[in-house]
Order: structure tokens, then C-alpha cells, then sequence
């Protein structure tokens, strides 16, 4: 028994030294882990800083940043056409409800991008490229070069690819020449391209909608409900897009900015319900209005 007690006192210091080792390189082992994730946060945070360097020295050169807007506001409206081009396909906007959609938000949505570019004269020439851009494509899709039948049954009227040649590309050339004419500084572009997108999207939604029984005099194929829809769209949109562009220095606003935005919301709605759309595009006659009421009154 005494050999016993003895041999158990022995062992004893060596299980103690034992679990002091084990502890001694769990604590070494737990140290080691945290250094690594101390570099790997340091190695993170180099990256994050190298990124925002990168983007620094492309904002600080107007070129890079421009020709970084442009694409970027390109591939946002291609993928935002190709998002209703899906919807075409599966049936979940009827044809024309896709077609003012597209409408209403493509145009705003480019102005809202203007702020991206710089203040360089290029700038102008960078923005003006994405409606042409879109436009070369509404023409290849509408002459037969491109194949795309769920684009064409997105922005046609009647599913007919040669209807791309006219309407969506007068669009998109309307939306160029209000670019090239009236760059970020002007009331009068930011107003016109919300009575071609808003105004005219809106008389056309909320006509087929609520038009049926309130018929113009002068226009059976129009209605009172239309033509409200296109003054209070054009109105509330034009009225966002120059709070918006105030809001970054663009331009001024006051109270008669506004009144004289409700006053070219009304014209453009009476010109656009006169029976003339066979002849002449609404996107020309309501911008061709929008430009010439806003030159007399801004």
C-alpha cells in the first residue's frame, strides 16, 4: 500500500505538467489564430483602402469617371429594358403596359444618371452616346439585323418589329437632342423630358384605364382621363426631376419655376390629344412644345 500511495504521488506532478503543456499550447494556438485574423482584417482593410484609392483617382480624371458613367448608366438601361423584355415573355404586363412602362421610366431614369458625369465639356458627348446607343439597337432589332421578338414584344405597339423604326426610335433621338440642347443646367430639357416620359406615359395608362365613356370633342381616340393623367405625370416627375437636379446645383427653383412647369404640363396634354399622331410622333410635338413654352417662361 505505501509502494502504492507513492507511485500515485508520482504521477500526480506528471499528469499536473501535462495539463500545464496542454493549456500552455491551447493559449499559443488561440494567439497564433487571432494574429491571423489580425493580419487578414489588415490585408482587408489595404484592399478596401487600394479600391477606394482606384475610385479616387478615376473621379478625380474626368475622362475615366465619364467613361465609367457611360457604361455603367449603359448596362443599367439595357438590363432595366431586358428586365420588361423577361416580363414580354412571360406574360406579365400585357404588351402595351410594358411598352409605357419602359416609357415613362427609361427616359427619367437616364436624367437621373447626369449627375454621375463630371463637369468636363466631354461629359456631354459621354451622356449623349447612351440614347445613341440604344437607338442603334431599336434599329437593328427593328430592320431585321438583330433578332430579339421578346424586345419587340416589350416596346411595340402591335408586336410588329418595323414599329421599333419609329416611336422607341424617336425616343431615344428626342432623348439625344434634349441632352446635346440642354445639359443638366436647363429647366427646360430636365421639364421636356418629363412631359415625353411622364405626361405622355401616364395619358396613355391611365386613359386606357379610366378613358372609357369621356371621349375629347376633338379627338375620339382620346380622353379627359388621358389627358389629366398626362398633366398631373408630366407635372409630379417634372417636378421631381428638378428638385432632384436642385438639390445637386444644377439649377434654381422657385415657386413660379413650378407654376410655369404646371402651365407646360397643360399645353403639352392639349397638344398631345389633337388629332395629328398619325402624322406627327407625340415624342416630337410634346418635346418640340415643352421647349418652346419653357424658353418663353424659365
Amino acid at each position: 500500500m505505501p509502494l502504492t500511495r507513492g507511485r500515485a504521488r508520482a504521477v500526480a506532478p506528471t499528469r499536473s505538467i501535462a495539463r500545464r503543456r496542454s493549456n500552455a499550447r491551447g493559449r499559443w494556438e488561440k494567439n497564433q489564430s487571432i494574429d491571423r485574423r489580425g493580419r487578414g482584417r489588415d490585408r482587408g482593410v489595404a484592399r478596401a483602402w487600394a479600391v477606394a484609392d482606384a475610385l479616387v483617382a478615376i473621379a478625380a480624371d474626368d475622362t475615366s469617371r465619364d467613361a465609367l458613367a457611360c457604361a455603367f448608366t449603359c448596362v443599367a438601361a439595357y438590363a432595366w429594358v431586358k428586365a420588361f423584355d423577361v416580363a414580354a415573355d412571360a406574360g406579365t404586363f400585357a404588351s402595351t403596359t410594358s411598352r409605357k412602362l419602359v416609357h415613362v421610366t427609361s427616359g427619367v431614369g437616364f436624367a437621373c444618371a447626369w449627375p454621375l458625369f463630371s463637369a468636363a465639356a466631354s461629359a456631354k458627348a459621354f451622356a449623349c452616346a447612351i440614347p445613341v446607343i440604344q437607338g442603334a439597337r431599336l434599329f437593328g432589332i427593328g430592320s431585321g439585323i438583330i433578332k430579339n421578338e421578346s424586345a419587340v414584344r416589350a416596346v411595340s405597339r402591335a408586336g410588329g418589329k418595323e414599329e421599333l423604326l419609329k416611336g422607341p426610335l424617336y425616343y431615344t433621338a428626342a432623348l439625344s437632342a434634349l441632352t446635346s440642347g440642354y445639359w443638366r443646367t436647363s429647366p427646360i430639357g430636365i421639364v421636356a423630358i418629363a412631359m415625353m416620359c411622364g405626361g405622355d406615359g401616364f395619358a396613355d395608362i391611365v386613359g386606357r384605364r379610366f378613358g372609357e365613356g369621356n371621349a375629347l370633342p376633338w379627338n375620339g381616340d382620346k380622353s379627359f382621363a388621358g389627358s389629366a393623367g398626362f398633366v398631373a405625370g408630366g407635372f409630379v416627375i417634372a417636378s421631381g426631376l428638378l428638385a432632384y437636379f436642385q438639390h445637386f446645383g444644377f439649377i434654381e427653383t422657385t415657386g413660379s419655376t413650378y407654376a410655369a412647369t404646371f402651365a407646360i404640363s397643360c399645353a403639352c396634354a392639349l397638344v398631345e390629344s389633337l388629332p395629328v399622331s398619325s402624322v406627327l410622333d407625340d415624342n416630337f410635338t410634346v418635346v418640340f412644345t415643352a421647349v418652346a413654352l419653357g424658353t418663353l417662361l424659365f
